[in-house]
This record gives structure tokens, C-alpha cells and sequence, in this order.
């Protein structure tokens, strides 16, 4: 059964809005619960704290039932650590621990089914981390139900003046990407920038008036928005790697056919995966409808 921690009186329909964080035993630094935490609050939703045990630790034919027991009392504790550390960060939040055997990847995809936000730690020894960018499981950028977001490891040095960054490449905008970035700056009265980024310098003109076209149009959606764009060429691993440690989120679309939607699933994501100074996100189709739900 999962755990439950959380002010009593509490209306259940704060189930509707459900933030989901994949956590390990070397996710518990403070910086994946906080920005889970602190999101979820401006969401007015609930967190749910899960991790994965090995499918072989559910099952006591597959292990003595001492290791198992021992995996299992191990998963049960770094819940308890990041619900603790959770509760003094943001008191009277809404929690729920759960612990689940299979898969890495296939706990996520089962956990964010009905969920707002799917958050995960950059860590190369994290099991989430690999579920993410590994060969097999990298199928969670391509088939997570809703938005993905990975927080760096290292210490977030965010501030109140940084940008939400939405990055786009030669195949045009992604209207997921862009309408996150979008909502997402509205909700939490950021500038938004969006990045063209160009390789070898090359732009054969055809992208900055669809381009244009999209900013106006979202930009009727969010008036109170300062949204700019930029075009840079380079790179899109070193640019959008320098870019994120001036950024407060850095946003990609999830579907395209240009090189930095493609290199997603390659050297660009990994990149920026282990390398982003800030939080990264994979917008989903349906990622315009649930921000703008929970602004």
C-alpha cells in the first residue's frame, strides 16, 4: 500500500493533480526533491514519491527471502528520507510513497499514467537516469504519458530573472515545446526566450516567419509574456548546454524532424541530460492542456 503524509481535511480531489517523482537510493540530494516539492506547491497538487525495486525482489523465489526483505526495507527508507526532507521543505504538502517492483522504466510509465509532471534526477548511477537515456528503456522520451522533466544533480542557481528557454532547430516549432514554454513563463511570471538553433550558420530563411507566426499566435494566448527569440548557430549540445546555466527551465519538444528533435534520443539528450544547468524538459502533446489546467 502506498504512503500517505499530508495535512488532515484535505479535499481527495487534490488527486487530479498528481506530480510524480522517480526516486533511488542516489536521487535523495536535495536539489530533485526541492524543485519537485516546490513545482508541485505552485501547482497545487499532489507529489507521489516512487521507486523500483528489481522484479526479483517481489518474489521470494527469485532471492532468500532475507536479501528480499532487505531490498525492500532499503526502497521503504529512501522514500522515508525523501518524504522527510519533502515535509520540512514545504510543510503540510500532500505526499504519497509508494514502492514498486519491476523495471526502472516500466515503474515510470506505470506511475505517470494519470500524472501532471513526471520528474526524475540526473544521475548517471540512477536507475531513472538510465530508463531515460539508456539503449533499451530510452523509450520513456517517446511514450511517457506526460510531460518528462530531469533535474541536473549538481546545485540549481536559480533566479528570479532567468528565462524559461524553449530550444527549436530547422524543422520548425514544436507546438507541444511551445505551448509549454508558453504556460509555463505565464504561470510563473518568467521571459520566455526561444532558441533557434542552426547548424553551420546555415538558414535558408524559410523557418523565422512560420517562426514569427507561432509567437503571435501564442503570444495572443499569454499577453503578460516577454517572449523573444534568438538565432544561434552552433552546436546544439554546446549551445544549449551553455544556455541552460543562464536559464531557469530548458524545454524541447518531444516529436520532430530535425536534427535536435532526432538527436534527442542520442548525444544531444545525453548531453544535456548530465550536463544542463537547469531543469530540462520533454514536452509531450499534451502538454499545453495540463499547464494551462494548473495555472
Amino acid at each position: 500500500m502506498p504512503g500517505r503524509r499530508g495535512p488532515s481535511g484535505l479535499p481527495m480531489n487534490v488527486e487530479n493533480r498528481r506530480l510524480v517523482a522517480g526516486v533511488s537510493s542516489f536521487d535523495t540530494r536535495p536539489q530533485l526533491i526541492r524543485w519537485a516539492v516546490d513545482e508541485t506547491a505552485a501547482r497545487g497538487a499532489e507529489l507521489r514519491l516512487v521507486t523500483a525495486v528489481p522484479q526479483r525482489a517481489a518474489s521470494e523465489r527469485y532471492l532468500p527471502s532475507d536479501a528480499a526483505d532487505e531490498l525492500r526495507r532499503d526502497a521503504h527508507d529512501t522514500l522515508a528520507q525523501a518524504a522527510k526532507y519533502a515535509e520540512q521543505h514545504r510543510p503540510g504538502l500532500w505526499i504519497t510513497t509508494e514502492v514498486v517492483g519491476g523495471r526502472p522504466a516500466d515503474v515510470l510509465l506505470a506511475a505517470a499514467t494519470h500524472a501532471d509532471l513526471l520528474v526524475v534526477g540526473a544521475d548517471d548511477q540512477s536507475p531513472f537516469t538510465e530508463a531515460i537515456i539508456g539503449s533499451v528503456p530510452g523509450t520513456l522520451l517517446t511514450t511517457a504519458p506526460c510531460p518528462l522533466v530531469v533535474v541536473p544533480h549538481s546545485d540549481l542557481n536559480i533566479r528570479a530573472d532567468m528565462p524559461v528557454v524553449v530550444a527549436l532547430d530547422e524543422s520548425g516549432t514544436s507546438q507541444a515545446a511551445m505551448a509549454y514554454a508558453f504556460a509555463t513563463a505565464d504561470r510563473t511570471r518568467r521571459p520566455l526566450r526561444v532558441l533557434h538553433c542552426v547548424l553551420d550558420g546555415h538558414d535558408d530563411g524559410s523557418i523565422l516567419p512560420g517562426l514569427a507566426r507561432a509567437l503571435t499566435g501564442f503570444g495572443a494566448l499569454y499577453p503578460r509574456v516577454d517572449a523573444a527569440h534568438d538565432v544561434v548557430a552552433g552546436d546544439p549540445r554546446d549551445v544549449l548546454t551553455q544556455r541552460s546555466r543562464t536559464s531557469a527551465l530548458l524545454v524541447l519538444g518531444s516529436r520532430g524532424h530535425g536534427r535536435l528533435a532526432s538527436g534527442l534520443f542520442g548525444s544531444v539528450g545525453r548531453t544535456l541530460i548530465r550536463r544542463s544547468g537547469c531543469p530540462v524538459v520533454i514536452a509531450r502533446p499534451r502538454s499545453a492542456e495540463l499547464t494551462r489546467g494548473m495555472s
